[in-house]
């Protein structure tokens, strides 16, 4: 199998003698002059699979578009959509509507892909679901867990702080957001209004380093992570699969990547944007301990199955191999 990816790490040797001829793709938003280079390069290729990269995938959908017999398939791993708002997103979503059509197969972290569908017209048979890892996995394992008596959220990608301060506004329980300022929040559709902050409220804009992050999850009584409602690709599943994986018990909006991946009994699901549901969670969860606990023990049973990266990549070289 040919590959050019800008998953760089993607194993070439399967232990069943399957090997993969990888061209490694650059990690970042490249020129059009480069990302034409590799689309000539590409018709040798079998597939060309990029993570996370919405500029190049679509420029190589368009050049799929003008010269339509280039026999290599375009995958997208984890491409994030979201709902166009306002006339200038709008037109550009006819434009994706195009450009989706030129691309095979879309490698997706949750199973309701309905907004996908409806919204840019993709058809269902191009989704595959593939299970996402533990994010800095050796880190994880080897971190010390404690409780500390804080209610942890932190992310960026379309977090509901409004929600979040609403429902913990009246509670006597401490609470810490980890989380970048609101230059970087606001490209990922997330704000946080510090300005009117109650009392038991800290906000704190660390290093940005895994280790911190981690460090603040593992030293926290539970994990609480309030996500918009109009989202429709999965948010948050890094951070909740993080916390069960330091066997703490997660309080989470319902969503893609939520509810059709995980089951209640893994984790408190609550209706996005409901600041009462999401109080009343949050109270049975502070002070009820064996309630707590049964979270904790089926949400790290289902997160620490996952592992990291290497099985992750695997699961993406298992999909390649089925359409090959």
């Amino acid at each position: 199998m040919k590959v050019i990816s800008n998953i760089h790490s993607l194993p070439t040797k399967q232990r069943n003698g399957f090997e993969i001829d990888l061209c490694k793709y650059p990690k970042s938003k490249t020129s059009f002059k480069s990302l034409v280079r590799f689309f000539f390069m590409s018709f040798k290729y079998d597939y060309i699979l990029l993570d996370s990269t919405s500029f190049d995938l679509f420029g190589f959908a368009f050049l799929k578009l003008v010269l339509p017999f280039n026999p290599c398939k375009l995958i997208a791993l984890d491409l994030i959509l979201a709902k166009p708002k306002g006339l200038k997103e709008r037109l550009k979503q006819v434009l994706k509507i195009i450009l989706l059509k030129q691309i095979h197969l879309l490698l997706v972290y949750f199973k309701n892909t309905n907004g996908y569908q409806k919204i840019f017209r993709i058809n269902a048979r191009k989704f595959r679901y593939v299970p996402f890892k533990i994010n800095c996995y050796e880190l994880v394992l080897k971190t010390k867990i404690s409780d500390e008596g804080y209610i942890f959220t932190g992310g960026k990608t379309r977090r509901d702080f409004q929600t979040l301060l609403k429902a913990v506004r009246d509670l006597p329980y401490p609470v810490k957001i980890v989380t970048p300022a609101n230059d970087e929040l606001i490209k990922h559709g997330s704000y946080l209004d510090e300005s009117l902050l109650p009392t038991n409220i800290e906000v704190i804009h660390d290093d940005g380093s895994a280790e911190s992050f981690i460090k603040f999850i593992a030293a926290s009584k539970l994990v609480v992570l309030p996500i918009r409602k109009e989202n429709i690709s999965a948010s948050g599943i890094g951070v909740y699969i993080m916390s069960m994986a330091l066997k703490k018990c997660v309080i989470i909006s319902k969503g893609p990547g939520v509810e059709d991946v995980i089951t209640p009994e893994m984790a408190i699901l609550v209706p996005p944007e409901d600041p009462i549901a999401l109080k009343l969670a949050i109270e049975r969860a502070y002070n009820d301990d064996s309630f707590r606990k049964k979270f904790e023990e089926s949400g790290y049973s289902y997160a620490i199955n996952l592992r990291g990266e290497e099985r992750l990549l695997e699961s993406i070289v298992n999909e390649l191999k089925m359409i090959l």
